[in-house]
């Protein structure tokens, strides 16, 4: 029997997009499809609004949940939806990550990508320096290349005067203690915060209460759509409310087991097209 969703959701990074961080043909076409049937079609994901238009190039989307449900967007870009991190919050966790040379970025309602000028320098050494694994790894990120550099006493300014509306941080390591260091450093901002993950690599921090599935219940509403006619694909651990509410979750091949095992369906892998073949596999019927 066929599935029949009245809004499909995409995570991005991992799931849409395939290893080259771009949405292939196949998948290009299997959406369309979709889209064709009267089916919405919704981006859900933890980047920026600004960087999750980069891959899809120019892919008529019928909204857009962005910066893990902190941001929401209607198709033709305005937005309708917004949650900030406390302005206390944002300055003493930047506090708190200048202890260590450590990846992080700021990210706010602008869809910049903020990184303190003086931290970027001294990471930049480190990595000039590292034949590593991960300091090959650090220098081919998209991320670190599309960051916009503020020296910290502007930077503490713009976050301060609400120039800067910040929704996420975004921290980077390769080792997971390091990671588990950042979460420490977080822990005083438990209460009015959430810690999620779009990767083992990485610690992503928003707004308490704020998740890709809240987004997502705006345009449900919006469009007269129950949960149980969403499909939602993911692979990660900030996909987890959404996979878990929806009547069609899917986790792809490359998911982590414990996200594998709360979705209802497994596509296959992001880099083997998985998301269009179970488009055409299980809700348009043909290969």
């Amino acid at each position: 029997m066929l599935l029949t969703p009245r809004l499909a959701a995409f995570d991005m990074d991992g799931t849409l997009l395939n290893e080259q961080s771009q949405m292939a043909d196949a998948t290009k076409e299997a959406c369309r499809a979709l889209q064709e049937q009267g089916c919405k079609l919704v981006l859900s994901t933890g980047r920026t609004y600004g960087s999750a238009l980069i891959p899809v190039d120019s892919f008529p989307f019928d909204g857009y949940v962005c910066s893990n449900g902190a941001t929401v967007y209607e198709a033709d870009g305005t937005m309708v939806h917004r949650t900030i991190l406390p302005k206390d919050m944002v300055i003493g966790a930047i506090h708190a990550l200048r202890k260590e040379a450590i990846y992080y970025e700021l990210h706010d309602t602008a869809s910049n990508r903020l990184m303190v000028k003086e931290d970027r320098e001294r990471l930049e050494a480190l990595v000039e320096e590292d034949t590593s694994v991960e300091g090959i790894s650090m220098r081919r990120f998209a991320f670190y290349k599309l960051a916009r550099v503020v020296p910290l006493a502007e930077l503490l300014d713009m976050v301060q005067s609400g120039e800067s509306e910040v929704v996420k941080l975004f921290i980077w390591h390769n080792s997971p203690e390091r990671l588990e260091w950042v979460r420490e450093q977080l822990e005083p901002w438990s209460n009015r915060s959430s810690i999620t993950t779009s990767g083992k690599h990485n610690v992503e921090v928003i707004p308490h209460g704020v998740s890709k599935w809240e987004g997502l219940r705006y345009f449900c509403s919006k469009w007269g759509i129950t949960p149980d006619q969403v499909m939602a694909f993911g692979d990660a651990e900030n996909d987890r409310e959404a996979l878990t509410e929806v009547g069609y979750s899917v986790a792809m091949e490359n998911a982590s087991p414990a996200i594998k095992e709360l979705a209802r369906y497994v596509a296959a892998h992001h880099n083997e097209d998985g998301v269009a073949r179970f488009i055409r596999d299980h809700v348009l019927g043909h290969t």
